[in-house]
């Protein structure tokens, strides 16, 4: 974590000169936390990242005056531009501000959610386990779009819930450094969570509420996470055409080429599993399947409908989808997971896999990475292999503890 307030526990230095900056005041942009400061050389202003969320590997500067932007490990520019943008035209909407206070704290942890990805935000918040473990003598605070409000844990000094679409989490809305900049001032010491864009050391229950899959129980279900705007399809022009395209007629057709797939799988492994429930789940327009699949797709999320998509993946002994955020809450609940990973994402490899797994022999079993164009046939074989070699693929790897001389 870094203090920001009585003091600024970190040193900026001028993108131009390489000189040391002095920081006037925080700013809340809302994805990012940074500073405005002047070069003590050249005197240039600019707005300076602190290092925390995906500021700790690709910091920026932008100048305040020619909104000249430097960020040198964001190439593409995604993580950076915006921030250029909204830096030079800020919003001034006003956003509706929600505040609960659990515990009152005089030195607190703030933890900011923010983003404009649904899968950003819920991997920033799931930093406030180590907060909550390791910084006893701090109150956590934890700010986070409405969406993620029934995602806070128990434990938290307060929460400031502010209404920020997904939609619009890449602007800088002067109402939402304003109202921070207000609360702050309750507190004798602040310091700003680090953020981490993927923590390892957390517990998904604390979050849902919801119980991670029971190995132990019968009945089980396999469940395959639909989204219409990455399909399962191995094309990759044809899946960001999919986006770009006005023409309903290509994404139909292969959503409808995606269904006929889904609806292989499940059939080939319904020989093997035929008790198993086999459900479709996921964020998308209404779709129909055969009357033994459970169609869990819904059109819009609200808590009680994420609660209970939640517990569908908890009773899920094997979840399979295509990479990204829609694979995270899945993953962490279900037994085991496939993540069927396009050609051009092997570079964000296990970014949207959520492990509940220390045994790294363990994980490399209960969560595969296959390639987006593996056969329908193969993948069957998988995740039969996966359902029937569990309980002699754990008891090879368990090391057992004899306690009794007798034993041996």
């Amino acid at each position: 974590m870094i203090q920001i307030y009585p003091s600024i526990d970190q040193k900026l230095k001028c993108p131009i000169c390489i000189q040391e900056t002095k920081a006037t005041k925080i700013v809340w942009q809302g994805i990012h936390v940074g500073v405005e400061s002047t070069c003590k050389v050249c005197q240039r202003r600019f707005f300076q990242d602190l290092h925390v969320g995906h500021s700790t590997s690709k910091p920026c500067s932008v100048d305040l005056d020619s909104f000249q932007l430097f960020c040198d490990n964001d190439p593409k520019g995604w993580y950076s531009e915006p921030l250029r943008e909204s830096i030079k035209s800020p919003s001034n909407k006003h956003l509706d501000f929600k505040k609960e206070i659990y515990s009152a704290s005089d030195k607190v942890i703030i933890l900011n959610c923010i983003d404009y990805l649904y899968g950003h935000s819920l991997l920033k918040l799931l930093n406030a386990e180590r907060h909550l473990k390791n910084h006893p003598d701090y109150g956590l605070i934890v700010i986070v779009p409405k969406y993620l409000e029934w995602m806070t844990p128990k434990g938290i000094a307060e929460k400031w819930i502010f209404d920020i679409p997904l939609k619009e989490g890449k602007e800088y809305f002067i109402d939402f450094n304003e109202k921070i900049q207000n609360e702050l001032q309750r507190f004798s010491t602040v310091c700003l969570s680090k953020a981490c864009a993927h923590p390892s050391d957390f517990d998904i229950t604390n979050f849902t509420g919801v119980k991670k899959h029971d190995f132990q129980k019968d009945e089980f279900r396999i469940s395959f996470i639909w989204r219409e705007d990455r399909t399962w399809i191995n094309s990759l022009v044809l899946n960001k055409g999919i986006n770009k395209s006005k023409n309903n007629i290509l994404k139909n057709i292969l959503l409808n080429w995606q269904k006929r797939k889904i609806v292989k799988l499940f059939s080939g492994l319904r020989k093997t599993f035929p008790n198993a429930k086999y459900t479709v789940a996921g964020i998308s327009k209404p779709e129909k399947f055969p009357s033994w699949i459970d169609n869990q797709i819904v059109q819009k999320l609200d808590e009680n409908l994420e609660k209970k998509l939640c517990n569908v993946y908890s009773e899920s002994r094997v979840i399979i989808g295509v990479h990204g955020s829609n694979i995270l809450l899945p993953s962490a609940h279900a037994g085991m997971t496939i993540d069927l990973m396009p050609e051009d994402r092997w570079g964000n490899f296990a970014q949207d896999i959520l492990y509940q797994e220390k045994d790294a022999r363990i994980s490399s079993f209960r969560y595969r990475y296959v390639p987006i164009n593996q056969k329908v046939k193969s993948l069957c074989k998988i995740v039969i292999c996966m359902i029937q070699n569990r309980n002699g693929f754990y008891e090879n790897m368990s090391e057992t503890i004899f306690t009794n001389v007798d034993q041996f």
